[in-house]
């Protein structure tokens, strides 16, 4: 039968070995189990961002996949090690809310708070659960234990992380910046439809760390060299771009900073 591939998604980097050291548990627990990265470069201990990674990205992972989710401050501490499974996938990792984004658009089976150590590698270290209790819970699902009661005993709920809301106002919404990535481009919490119908073709103007952006194009070679805009990312959510450039430092933004979107209204 085949296996069910597992994908890492971590805030371990790529400089010591936590990374590595998670693929050889599971190789020796499931040697048949394809392994795979979403990503090991969340920024420590950010809950908001392996978050974000997690729900914009499992979707385009085969149906069956385990992700192995280890970005977790709270190691060691009272807070749990929970299993959920959706209609499609499976999540392990801790319970501190970074699971919650992806598994609730995936129309949740069942959670189970991870307490059988008969699945656990001995000893468990209190700095290292995603070597000792997520990776080798992960690596049996792979295997072929799928029934997750198997790991532990059933939960009503879990931690909810959800994105931050958007502010309304009659004509305006506030924003604010979940994401930023690797090229510097900011990622607000609206997606590009809702963006649509709250602009609804009219002239608008979004302002941020003092600066005021008002076009928005389809893709990057439409803006001039060094000009800011918006445009609707591949996670569908609308992103400010600056081309040829880093709009993060040029405005000095940081995740979570505000942004004001403000819709002119139509002359009587």
């Amino acid at each position: 039968m085949e296996k069910s591939p597992i994908v890492f998604l971590t805030d371990f980097g790529l400089k010591d070995a936590y990374a590595g050291i998670l693929k050889g548990v599971v190789a020796s627990i499931s040697p048949q189990t394809s392994t795979m990265d979403l990503s090991h470069e969340v920024s420590a201990q950010d809950i908001l961002q392996g978050s974000f990674l997690l729900a914009t990205s499992f979707s385009y992972f085969p149906k069956g996949s385990v992700f192995c989710v280890v970005v977790d401050p709270g190691v060691g501490s009272d807070r749990k090690a929970i299993c959920i499974k959706t209609e499609d996938y499976y999540f392990v990792g801790p319970d501190n809310g970074v699971l919650w984004e992806a598994a609730s658009r995936n129309k949740i089976k069942g959670m189970i708070h991870l307490t059988n150590a008969a699945y656990f590698l001995n000893p468990v270290s209190n700095t290292f659960h995603g070597r000792d209790i997520f990776a080798s819970v992960a690596a049996h699902i792979s295997k072929g234990f799928n029934d997750i009661t198997l790991f532990g005993k059933p939960l009503e709920s879990c931690v909810k992380y959800e994105f931050p809301r958007i502010g309304e106002g009659r004509d305006s919404l506030e924003l604010c910046v979940i994401h930023i990535d690797r090229f510097g481009n900011l990622i607000l919490n609206i997606e590009h439809e809702s963006f649509n119908r709250f602009v609804q073709g009219r002239e608008f103007s979004l302002s941020i760390n003092g600066e005021r952006i008002s076009k928005v194009f389809s893709h990057y070679a439409q803006a001039r060299d060094r000009e800011l805009f918006l445009i609707a990312s591949s996670s569908s959510h609308m992103e400010i771009s600056l081309r040829n450039s880093n709009a993060a430092l040029a405005l000095q933004a940081v995740c979570l900073d505000k942004a004001t979107l403000i819709k002119k209204l139509r002359s009587s």
